[in-house]
């Protein structure tokens, strides 16, 4: 996930690279949450952002595990900063994005807005994978979740190669 990420920041695809983020927070609570839960949900979300993902304590805004998922709906599903949960949470602050460095963010001119540095976000977002792993390893000594997290595992995402071509008197691959 994080070579994927960095390529795409290197390739300049910023928002690509917050849409990727926000399904991989997606991703990591769903392999993080409870071994008594088989799906995850908002509440898992929020709580791996509030558990891994913070800012340098020098920037102006502090990730919320509700801030970043009012983001996350906004993005995903309206490709603004606005979405239904903001309405239905009117303390979720939105994010707008740039690309320069830190985080911008006064309650006093607007406290429902913070604009968010892309560079920052990203890197923060990196470390809170590995500090995500870190308490994956302390987990896995305990058979029980060792078993659980692969089998969460096994139901994610794999890529893998296929020949390009196809010959086209047989049908088969060639």
């Amino acid at each position: 996930m994080v070579e994927e990420l960095k390529r795409c920041e290197r390739a300049g695809a910023t928002t690509a690279c917050l849409m990727q983020i926000y399904v991989y927070i997606d991703t990591l609570a769903y392999l993080g949450m409870p071994a008594t839960k088989d799906k995850n949900t908002r509440s898992d979300f929020i709580e791996w952002v509030d558990s891994y993902l913070k800012a340098d304590s020098q920037q102006s805004y502090q990730y919320r595990g509700k801030d970043v998922y009012g983001a996350r709906c906004a993005l995903l599903h309206t490709f603004s900063s606005e979405a239904d949960f903001h309405v239905q949470n009117q303390d979720a602050i939105k994010f707008g994005y740039h690309d320069g460095g830190q985080h911008a963010y006064d309650p006093k001119i607007n406290p429902t807005l913070a604009i968010i540095g892309t560079a920052f976000f990203i890197n923060d977002f990196v470390i809170a994978v590995t500090n995500f792993l870190q308490d994956v390893k302390r987990r896995i000594a305990d058979e029980s979740e060792k078993n659980i997290l692969q089998a969460r595992l096994n139901k994610i995402l794999n890529t893998v190669p296929f020949p390009s071509s196809v010959s086209e008197n047989t049908g088969q691959i060639a």
